[in-house]
């Protein structure tokens, strides 16, 4: 059996709502989705980072929406294939996403220790560090790996 279409993963992931935490989802989503379409015109600017939220809350308010998510031409494909995978990441990007949680924990953990050294017995930057570590750990163990990493086009 293949990939599941569009149609399958809006039937399986998203609901349609009328509910006030619906709409606060909605408009969540649609500045998610503003910050992702952003991401295509600004160099250095997430795209699929702004888009993943985005999806989660589409998913939760609007059908509609979540495939528009799935299948918009900015975004669309890489995110149709982290749905259709089970929501998975390559092995590539977690590398790279623990390795940025690592560098701005510790960029942030020595900041925090320079600004506030002696007044601060080291609670701020312990904290930051265990924070980085359970965020490291959440993507390394919990997070599922994609098998392959192959193109993150729709067909």
């Amino acid at each position: 059996m293949g990939e599941p279409t569009i149609a399958e993963l809006v039937e399986t992931h998203a609901v349609d709502g009328g509910t006030t935490k619906s709409a606060i989802y909605k408009g969540l989503g649609l500045m998610f989705a503003g910050l992702a379409l952003a991401g295509v015109f600004i160099p250095g600017w997430p795209t699929v980072s702004w888009a993943v939220p985005a999806a989660f809350f589409f998913s939760l308010s609007s059908k509609r929406l979540f495939r528009w998510t799935l299948s918009n031409r900015f975004f669309g494909g890489a995110m149709y294939k982290y749905y259709a995978t089970g929501k998975t990441i390559p092995r590539h990007a977690k590398i790279g996403i623990c390795t940025m949680i690592a560098l701005s924990a510790a960029i942030s953990a020595f900041g925090v220790f320079k600004v506030s050294y002696p007044a601060d017995p080291g609670y701020g930057p312990t904290t930051i560090a265990i924070a980085g570590l359970i965020g490291i750990w959440y993507v390394a163990r919990v997070v599922k790996t994609r098998a392959q990493t192959d193109s993150c086009l729709v067909e």
